[in-house]
């Protein structure tokens, strides 16, 4: 699953298809799928801050009645702390599930997105 976990920055030039090539992402395309507000890709600036997407293993979880995002995230952050001793933080669970605009409105049979522990 392709997740964004990084922001690049657009430097004078650039065009997605350059910037898909360095991230050795297929195509432009992935970078127009999670970047949804640019609507013209040609339209790019410097400066201009997009999301870069990282193939990373993921597992998920299926939101129960009563779950709230910051139990969800304690209770994984536990088997991720004994497993690698470290945790992962409440920012990227939200950068993993750009879907959820607010972290307080989670309902039953939602899907969630975490980083698999392996």
């Amino acid at each position: 699953m392709y997740v964004y976990t990084d922001q690049y920055t657009v430097e004078p030039g650039d065009t997605l298809s350059s910037i898909a090539r360095q991230f050795d992402l297929p195509s432009y395309r992935q970078l127009l799928y999670i970047n949804r507000d640019i609507l013209n890709s040609n339209a790019l600036y410097p400066g201009q801050r997009i999301n870069i997407p990282k193939m990373i293993p993921m597992t998920t979880y299926i939101v129960e009645p009563g779950d709230t995002l910051g139990n969800i995230v304690y209770h994984y952050n536990r088997d991720l702390m004994d497993i690698y001793g470290h945790e992962i933080t409440f920012d990227e669970v939200m950068a993993y599930n750009p879907e959820i605009t607010n972290p307080n409105n989670i309902y039953p049979d939602m899907v969630i997105y975490l980083p698999e522990i392996l």
